[in-house]
């Protein structure tokens, strides 16, 4: 669904480094998956589109991740975006499907604490935390306020294209709607809307984008400027430039290849 939204959206960095925190609690204190499966994806062998994308499902006391890259295991596992992620750039290329089964039945943040421990215990992992200050956007309400509202259907968050350059999300939490617009911009961005519910949102983006965009020669669109635009005038929020201190998980050491199930 991101990868979709992201398609739409297009076709329609010195830090300042600061403290470093405490170091992280040993893996050994960390809770512990009862059975857990690391292989290989095949998926990811296979070629195509289909080869890149990946699915990650959460049930009480159990984890399953298909086709994720290692720097994604990190990013679910200390609930962080892809941006406060540091390490080697094969992090991004191996792909691995992971099935794990708590004892009993847990909430998520505590399978995420597990799959920390499955992921030193198997692959090694070591790291550190800092505080960067980055560039960053913050979205903000705009001045005349939000243009969509509360959804009164039940259901799961979905984005419905309408056309090459509109789509309908559905029950779209302003937490889902950063993690689109960074997967677009790719830059940190800062929830300091407030808004609490989940939102039925149209968008169109017809205006914003270049005549015969798939098509076009030279330069490249003004594509953050395209999105500031598009979030103002149609969901009546704000992207406003700034930098922002954010904690960073930095991979000092990993294995590309887990020890055996």
């Amino acid at each position: 669904m991101r990868t979709g939204f992201q398609a739409f959206l297009i076709c329609s960095a010195a830090a300042a480094l600061g403290a470093q925190s405490a170091p992280p609690a040993a893996p050994s204190a960390l809770p512990a998956f009862e059975v857990a499966s690391i292989k290989p994806s095949l998926r990811s062998k296979q070629g195509g589109e289909g080869s890149r994308k990946q699915n990650v499902t959460t049930d009480p006391g159990r984890i399953t991740l298909v086709n994720v890259p290692l720097r994604d295991c990190i990013r679910i596992a200390f609930e962080v975006k892809d941006y406060q992620v540091s390490g080697p750039s094969w992090l991004e290329d191996e792909r691995f499907d992971i099935s794990a089964k708590a004892a009993d039945a847990v909430p998520d943040k505590e399978l995420h604490r597990m799959l920390q421990r499955l992921l030193a215990d198997r692959f090694k992992l070591e790291y550190h935390t800092v505080n960067k200050e980055l560039p960053a956007y913050v979205l903000l309400v705009g001045k005349n306020g939000p243009k969509f509202h509360e959804s009164k259907t039940e259901g799961e968050f979905s984005v419905k294209p309408t056309g090459r350059t509109s789509a309908n999300i559905e029950r779209a939490q302003v937490s889902q709607l950063v993690d689109l617009l960074t997967q677009v911009l790719r830059m940190p961005i800062v929830d300091e809307t407030g808004l609490k519910g989940k939102y039925d949102i149209t968008v169109d983006m017809t205006s914003y984008l270049p005549d015969n965009i798939e098509h076009a020669t030279g330069p490249p669109p003004d594509l953050p400027g395209i999105v500031m635009a598009a979030v103002q005038n149609e969901l009546g929020l704000k992207l406003e430039s700034r930098k922002v201190p954010l904690d960073m998980i930095v991979v000092d050491r990993m294995e590309r290849t887990p020890t055996d199930n």
